[in-house]
């Protein structure tokens, strides 16, 4: 069975929130999956000459007392943004959260796929 919801918040005259949250189980396992897009926006007098990196952030843990996996993916960073005559600055985060909880006692059965 698998269930989604999906969640979109404005944040008053700042920015915006959306939020997936995914929940998926079958014989052998339980699988949680968050999505998290958050942005946040400000105006600006110029673009700066030096842009930072964007931070990523990647997690994941193996637990084998409870048979849990947990997967945490993470960008933060900001882009400017030209609107007409103003220049706006546009704070974003990302998340991906993948939580399984193993019914088997075996941790990963499905094999793994590179992109």
């Amino acid at each position: 069975m698998k269930n989604v919801i999906y969640v979109k918040r404005d944040l008053v005259e700042r920015g915006r929130v959306i939020s997936i949250r995914e929940q998926h189980a079958d014989k052998d396992s339980s699988t949680r999956v968050m999505k998290n897009f958050v942005y946040l926006i400000s105006r600006e007098d110029a673009i700066p000459e030096e842009m930072d990196t964007p931070e990523v952030r990647v997690v994941k843990k193996i637990t084998a007392e409870d048979k849990s996996e947990v997967f945490v993916f993470k960008v933060k960073g900001h882009i400017y943004v030209k609107e007409k005559r103003f220049i706006y600055k546009v704070q974003y985060c990302h998340s991906l959260c993948v939580h399984m909880i193993w019914k088997t006692h075996v941790l990963s059965t499905k094999p793994v796929a590179l992109a």
